[in-house]
């Protein structure tokens, strides 16, 4: 848009005539703004809903999806590309920071290394990536290594022959091989037993893979990205991680936050996930304390436990607004009896962040400050 506000309405006097008698003659108006692009209701009747949340004023993203009555329009950029599924909500200086290294290594062809906590996002962050790239046109394959066997893993991932172990009753090509011409991502790399990280180096050298049970090698056109939640230079340390297939898959690294550390995502996360809920459960919106709760909680599950949060108690709520009591509910029956006990190096982060100061660290971890002192000190 130029800078001239665009209005919506019934009327006729409107730059957007909706013809819904559910909106209103002057129902809302887009308009410049210091960040970008804003949407403002102008005292409408059934008001103006921006991914499933209603509001007076509020900033407009590529994606957003807007409802005017029983009228939705979707918000296209025409300079910039729509960031994909998962990451539409960027709020924090943080995940800006994020997609900045996305956009500035999508269109290059090497290997990434992305880290982060369990929860965070990074398969979401790998399609970004190819969404973004010059193999945007090719596949997207995803392949998490983590919680298989061996065999599993070897055959997901190089494919098999027939007859190459029982069971095998007909050849089955492998992840690089059915993302030729594309992206492969290969989640919780470091739960590749060594065998198999010799397997991927060679991969990595001749671009060349061998399938379980055969002698032939067949060519592979492929961008890997792969992503952890554990620290490689530990394990490499440890001889659990080869340090030349590190240096292969290290060409380029990013490193996504905790939800704990970027507070300034969790309302819009939250929000946007209500709305995306709002087909099946209709309309929601947060109670101002639930919000305070939300914001308070550490979050150890990151943005995929705030997300199933979010979707019981909107479940469970009979009413358009969730409350704190809908929220705490879902916190004790869901969250908090499985929550992931946070790992040393989340421990040290939070304890950098907080200057030092165990009492801090500890509230924003959700845990008492003695099993701050004593998970440090048995590392």
């Amino acid at each position: 848009m130029n800078d001239e506000p665009i209005s919506l309405g019934g009327a006729a006097d409107n730059a957007i005539v909706l013809s819904d008698r559910a909106v209103s003659r002057h129902h809302c108006r887009i308009e410049p703004s210091d960040r970008g692009v804003c949407i403002r209701d102008l005292g409408s009747t059934n008001g103006t809903w921006v991914d499933g949340v209603r509001i007076r004023r509020h900033p407009l993203l590529p994606g957003a999806v807007l409802r005017l009555g029983r009228t939705e329009l979707r918000v296209v950029s025409r300079d910039v590309p729509a960031r994909p599924e998962g990451l539409t909500v960027v709020a924090s200086v943080a995940m800006l920071a994020v997609m900045a290294d996305v956009d500035r290594f999508a269109r290059l062809p090497w290997p990434v290394l992305i880290r982060g906590e369990t929860g965070v996002g990074k398969e979401h962050v790998a399609r970004a990536l190819h969404e973004r790239g010059c193999r945007s046109q090719g596949p997207f394959v995803a392949l998490n290594a983590g919680g298989l066997t061996r065999e599993l893993v070897e055959s997901e991932l190089f494919g098999h022959a027939r007859g190459a172990f029982t069971g095998a009753v007909q050849a089955h090509r492998g992840a690089f091989e059915q993302a030729h011409g594309g992206t492969l991502f290969l989640d919780e790399v470091a739960e590749l037993p060594p065998a198999l990280q010799t397997r991927l180096l060679r991969v990595l050298e001749t671009w060349q893979v061998r399938r379980v049970g055969s002698e032939a090698d067949r060519p592979v056109d492929v961008r890997l990205i792969c992503a952890t939640h554990r620290d490689l230079s530990a394990m490499i340390r440890e001889g659990r991680f080869r340090a030349d297939l590190y240096y292969r898959i290290h060409r380029l690294v990013i490193d996504v936050p905790p939800l704990r550390s970027r507070p300034d995502d969790i309302v819009p996360l939250a929000r946007h996930f209500l709305g995306r809920m709002q087909a099946d459960v209709g309309p929601r919106e947060l109670h101002a304390q639930a919000i305070e709760r939300l914001c308070s909680y550490p979050w150890p599950g990151n943005v995929r436990e705030l997300r199933n949060v979010l979707e019981h108690a909107a479940v469970d709520c009979e009413q358009a607004s969730i409350g704190l009591a809908a929220v705490e509910r879902t916190l004790r029956r869901i969250s908090e009896p499985h929550a992931h006990k946070p790992s040393v190096h989340s421990l040290r982060e939070a304890l950098e962040q907080y200057g030092g100061n165990i009492s801090a660290a500890a509230r924003a971890l959700g845990i008492p400050r003695s099993t701050l002192r004593d998970r440090l000190k048995s590392d």
